[in-house]
């Protein structure tokens, strides 16, 4: 027996040819009652949604001309004009993305103070904002109760701030670590060190640290414990680095480097060599380290977020996945 048609399917179920397409595929605004009835109705009859004329639609969809279909927000406790290289890269990568997939893009100031929130759901609902962008964040932050989630489709394309369900986009921080570990390595290193502050170790989900020790136990010619830091301690760090001997230290970012060879008194290009994790296009001149892309993070951010807003897909999960990118090494 043939399996029946879509249109076929439609008048056992009372309704359009259209509203089974988007129930089938779980596209759309349809009423869950329906949709259950309809995907019943399917299953019953032997129906099976033919994937040429899906390509095809798909092709035919992709020819149209672009047009303007909704406003997304980037949300930040940083100002939308906040210098901070990395923030603006992540920016800017999402909003030229967005523009190509036919999205206006805005990145919007949150307060840090969680009693200033209540009024944001209220904005964004009356400017039409379906999809949220959480940004890099001036500081770690909870934003679980910065609005009613189930109402917007929301990326995240950093680990500053904590959205428990939230799909991600960020750095692969372990193969990042791997690939600095290894440059070094084969540059004539032996004795590499990490310094990291323990919140930021927690917030990157512990991978530099977890990838510079993998590597100090099975490739390198010495194993150097990273020095983990739960507060600022220049005696602590002078003793680790006393007892350690570390050849080449790593950081976070310039800025980390420059404090820390000045706690060593020691120089960012001296006997001991100084190199960081995120090295920003703005201050090449100054450390070697892992270019970790943030441009391509913004625009891969966008990408999924789009695709989110396209297919009415819900916002927070109960299993959310996360979208690593390798950096690269630049001298």
């Amino acid at each position: 027996m043939p399996s029946p048609t879509l249109r076929q399917i439609a008048a056992l179920a009372g309704v359009s040819s259209m509203t089974v397409s988007r129930a089938i595929v779980g596209r759309g605004r349809i009423a869950e009652a329906t949709r259950k009835h309809i995907v019943q109705l399917a299953r019953e009859h032997g129906y099976t949604p033919d994937p040429e004329i899906a390509k095809l639609m798909h092709h035919l969809r992709g020819r149209r001309a672009r047009r303007f279909q909704s406003l997304i927000v980037g949300l930040s406790t940083r100002q939308a004009d906040d210098p901070e290289v990395y923030f603006r890269l992540i920016s800017r990568g999402a909003k030229t993305r967005l523009a190509e997939r036919g999205y206006g893009f805005d990145p919007m100031h949150i307060s840090s103070n969680p009693a200033d929130w209540p009024s944001l759901q209220r904005t964004l609902k009356s400017r039409g904002v379906e999809g949220v962008l959480i940004l890099p964040q001036a500081a770690p932050i909870d934003l679980t109760h910065l609005l009613d989630w189930t109402q917007f489709c929301v990326v995240a394309a950093s680990a500053s701030a904590t959205l428990p369900g939230a799909h991600r986009v960020t750095p692969h921080h372990f193969a990042n670590m791997l690939l600095l570990c290894r440059t070094l390595t084969q540059q004539g290193h032996r004795r590499i060190g990490l310094v990291i502050a323990s919140d930021h170790d927690r917030r990157t989900e512990h991978g530099f640290s977890a990838g510079v020790t993998w590597h100090g136990l099975n490739e390198a010619a010495h194993f150097v414990p990273p020095y983990i830091s739960h507060q600022s301690d220049p005696a602590e760090l002078r003793a680790w680095f006393a007892r350690e001997k570390p050849d080449v230290i790593i950081t976070s970012q310039l800025s980390t480097a420059r404090t820390c060879a000045a706690q060593l008194s020691c120089k960012l290009r001296g006997p001991v060599r100084f190199v960081c994790t995120s090295r920003l296009p703005s201050r090449s001149a100054q450390i070697a380290g892992i270019d970790e892309s943030p441009e391509l993070i913004g625009a891969a951010a966008a990408d999924r977020l789009a695709s989110m807003v396209e297919r009415r897909k819900p916002t927070l999960t109960q299993a959310p996945q996360s979208t690593l990118l390798t950096g690269r090494w630049v001298d």
